[in-house]
């Protein structure tokens, strides 16, 4: 379709595949054929590639700190630069559009990102999940699960563990839910249940959701999300039930639909005499792993952490000491990795700092929330339309 009659549409299509969001979408106003030419999921796609190539991607990159307004209470998110930090977006609402949610107070997380759109996750009621395109502002509350009508026979369903991903073979989106199932035991105390897991997948493009084979482990912050590298696979903070004891990291295949655990080094023989915390998130890809601990004497709240890296999914040996750092008084966790080994931490003031563990300098944002509130996630605008995210 020809779009303009003084430029080669090749031409105009290298212009277009390199505007942002905001002014394509304004584009489209222009008149019906460049609304039917941006639109298009052919231009949508390759203006993501675009966006994603290694070139562009640390300049297009965007990162989303979402937390609780001290003030109003409210949870909000800014969108600040990849590469410069500076803030782009200072403060919005998250969107508000879940289904029976009135109270100001949900626990609304960010559960994962990927091509442009964020899974939210309200872990006061886990029927409450949202798809949102905060470049587009288009949102989609996802159906109610279907668990509830598969375990009929149980008393109790609750959520332990959620995540969100691109399966590159088939073109869809995914949510994965982790469930518990308790039934009383005839045996015991009314509150001594069996617990029996069960798990589905939500496909954007079926809109439906489906009960695929689970494991018998038990998913740590579960309502945080898992983080998923560019391959599809997405990981939780786990631990094995029944008679597999171990702790480690429960990773997901997207496009495979399995599960794989990866237990963690033994950390009782590095020498944790007073282990306080423990953080994973992801680094060039891998899963990063961070253990919080003081020395034997120490006194007051300055902490060590040493960071882990993880080289092979389901290989315990592959676990490998990066870097350590500390000590640090007043932080809370790590959150995020960034670049050149610095890393996104929340402090005990209630502030994002950066931490740079070759200089031992932290860097207050100037960005402040409530308590264990924060989160940030790696983020890329795109035109990708959850109702043809296809």
């Amino acid at each position: 379709m020809v779009m303009d009659n003084h430029f080669p549409e090749d031409l105009l299509l290298q212009i277009l595949l390199s505007l942002p969001v905001i002014s394509l979408s304004r584009f489209k106003c222009v008149c019906k054929s460049w609304y039917a030419f941006i639109s298009d999921q052919t231009f949508i796609y390759k203006h993501l590639l675009h966006a994603q190539c290694p070139s562009n991607r640390n300049k297009n990159a965007l990162l989303l700190v979402k937390r609780r307004d001290k003030i109003t209470t409210k949870l909000v998110v800014s969108t600040l630069s990849y590469e410069t930090l500076k803030v782009s977006v200072a403060q919005v609402p998250l969107p508000s559009s879940y289904s029976g949610i009135i109270d100001e107070r949900a626990r609304m997380y960010i559960v994962g990102s990927c091509n442009g759109l964020v899974c939210l996750h309200d872990s006061s009621s886990w029927n409450n999940t949202l798809l949102w395109n905060p470049a587009t502002k288009e949102t989609k509350v996802v159906p109610i699960s279907n668990m509830l009508l598969l375990s009929a026979d149980y008393d109790v369903v609750c959520l332990n563990g959620i995540g969100f991903g691109f399966d590159a073979k088939t073109h869809d989106y995914k949510i994965i839910s982790h469930f518990h199932l308790y039934e009383p035991d005839p045996y015991l105390e009314q509150y001594s249940p069996i617990i029996t897991y069960r798990s589905e997948v939500y496909s954007l493009r079926a809109d439906s959701w489906r009960e695929i084979d689970s494991v018998n482990c038990h998913i740590w912050d579960s309502t945080r999300g898992m983080r998923t590298n560019q391959n599809g696979i997405g990981s939780w903070w786990s631990s094995g039930d029944n008679d597999a004891n171990w702790v480690g990291i429960l990773s997901f295949d997207i496009t495979k639909e399995v599960f794989l655990a990866t237990p963690l080094p033994d950390i009782s023989d590095i020498g944790y005499p007073f282990h306080k915390h423990q953080q994973y998130f992801l680094l060039n890809e891998l899963v990063a792993f961070a253990i919080s601990w003081k020395a034997i004497g120490e006194e007051g709240s300055r902490l060590w952490w040493d960071i882990w890296l993880l080289n092979e999914y389901g290989v315990t040996e592959s676990w490998t000491k990066l870097f350590r750092v500390g000590p640090l008084t007043g932080v809370i966790r790590p959150l995020e990795y960034w670049m050149n080994d610095i890393i996104f931490w929340e402090k005990d003031d209630e502030q994002l700092a950066l931490y740079d563990p070759s200089t031992k300098e932290t860097t207050n944002l100037q960005i402040e929330g409530e308590s264990l509130s924060f989160q940030v996630i790696t983020y890329m605008e795109s035109l990708v339309s959850i109702g043809g995210a296809n």
